[in-house]
Order: C-alpha cells, then structure tokens, then sequence
C-alpha cells in the first residue's frame, strides 16, 4: 500500500467516514491512478473531466456510479490538496428518475411463503416488516430485537446514525422459531461457521423467492424497504414518522413514495371530470 493511499484512508477514518465508504472512494482514486499510470496529485482538472466522461460514454458506467466516482475525487482532494482547486466547476451528472419497483401486500405474502427454510422466511420477514437496508439487516444481532418495546434497534445504520424501527408480531413469532432451530450466537442471521450472511447470499435469497413465488418483478431486498414505506403511506401513517423508520436524513427522500401510493393516486380524478362547467360537445 503506498502512503498516500494510507494517509487518504486515515483522513477518511479521522472524519467519521463508513468502512463500505472508505473501500469506494479508495477505489475509484485507484482506478483515476491506474487509468493514467500517476499519482492522482499529479492530475490536472482537464484530465478528471476527461476521465468522468470516459466512464460516462466509454464505460457507459450509469450516472449514479460516476457520481460516486465523482465524490470519491473531490473528497480525496479536499483532504490530500485543498488549495489545488481542481474539482471546481465539476458537477454532478444528472441521474434520471425511476419510481422504485413495490410489491402489493399479497405479492409480500407469496415472497414469504416461498422461503425454502425457516431462516430465509425470517430474513425476508424482516427486510419487509421493518423496513431495514440489506446490510441493516446483516448487521443485526440477537440483542438487536428488542421484544419487550416490539422495536428492532439499528446501529451504524446509513450516515452512521442509530434508529429504531418497528417490529412485527408475526415477524417475531418466525424470529423465535428461528432462533429454537438455528440458535445463532454473534449475528442474527449466520453462515456456515458463525460467520455473518454475505449481503449477495441475502439477495438471492430475496430474489429466489420473488421467482419461486412467480413475481413478474425485479424484487431486491430494497424492493421489500420500498414496500413497508409504500404500505405505510397507504395506511395513513406520517411522512415524518416513514422518515424516522427508515432512517433518511430528508424527507424529500421520504417524499418519493407519495408517488406510489395507489389510494392517493386513485382517489385523484382526472381534472376533465372534476370541472362541471364544460359545455356538450355537438356532432353533426
């Protein structure tokens, strides 16, 4: 490791920054460093644009990924040469929007009941009922599921913020099977030799169930998050209150699923039938 790859990721952890974080902004400063054979401080700001549109056109990396790429740069310069000014005047690429994928609650259902054992229905159950992020839900230990207060308690969530959220009954009742079975020790859900599941192995068991249950959709474990701040809304509870659950920092995150709530969207009529005052409209 050479030691302005040590100093960088250092400065990360002195300002707080998340592990996954740190391994993705350390990363894509390597790939800038290998795609030009020099260090990133001997880059011009004419060469960073030209690499960012390289991996926008060339790459055809999705706008999402370059903006990551994007602020691994800016943070990696703002810590390694904040006089050099090289990032100045370097945008984001603009991200299309896309309604996120949500299960009905009866599709929620034939997930579940399409586990293949106790311990994937519970996962699943979890994903959904509480409303969790993947590595949320891999980051659970059994002290973490707080029965007396019915809540699931999650640290270092995004952010690295703590949060409750809530936890259900049917949820729990499968969560104390599981645990009479499986009796899991460090993490709430474990692999082979006690080690914590991988986040791909809880993917696919996500999405093996979505097609075992014949779920004409792409289901992710986040299309369960979705769901629970879907089914909520429609259930009349709070933006603020989804807010909290879900641990974003703003509610203009939260706000999207306005946009999926099929009670307010059909109990709004179209405005030509709203306004009375038209006149017939005469054939002949």
């Amino acid at each position: 490791m050479t030691l302005l790859r040590q100093q960088f990721i250092d400065a990360l952890r002195l300002r707080g920054f998340s592990e996954s974080t740190i391994t993705n902004y350390v990363s894509a400063a390597a790939a800038i460093s290998l795609h030009y054979r020099l260090s990133p401080l001997a880059l011009t700001k004419q060469q960073i644009q030209a690499y960012l549109l390289f991996l926008l056109q060339e790459r055809k990396l999705a706008p999402a990924t370059v903006n990551l790429h994007m602020d691994s740069m800016r943070t990696f310069y703002n810590l390694m040469d904040p006089a050099g000014g090289r990032m100045s005047g370097i945008f984001h690429v603009k991200v299309p929007f896309h309604i996120p994928v949500v299960l009905s609650r009866n599709e929620v259902e034939k997930v579940i009941g399409a586990a293949v054992n106790l311990k994937h229905k519970a996962a699943i159950m979890l994903l959904y009922s509480s409303g969790l992020r993947l590595q949320e839900c891999l980051n659970l230990r059994p002290v973490h599921i707080e029965t007396a207060r019915m809540k699931v308690r999650v640290e270092d969530g995004k952010g690295k913020k703590d949060r409750y959220t809530v936890l259900s009954q049917r949820t729990l009742e499968t969560l104390r099977q599981y645990f009479r079975i499986f009796k899991p020790k460090t993490w709430l859900f474990e692999g082979q030799g006690g080690d914590r599941y991988a986040a791909r192995t809880l993917g696919h068991i996500v999405k093996h169930a979505a097609l075992r249950a014949r779920i004409g959709k792409n289901v992710t474990p986040h299309t369960l998050r979705h769901s629970f701040a879907t089914h909520l809304m429609e259930s009349g509870v709070a933006l603020p209150v989804i807010q909290q659950l879900l641990g974003h920092t703003s509610i203009k995150t939260t706000m999207i699923y306005l946009h999926l709530s099929e009670p307010l969207l059909d109990s709004t009529p179209s405005p030509l039938d709203v306004y009375k005052g038209h006149k017939a409209v005469k054939h002949g």
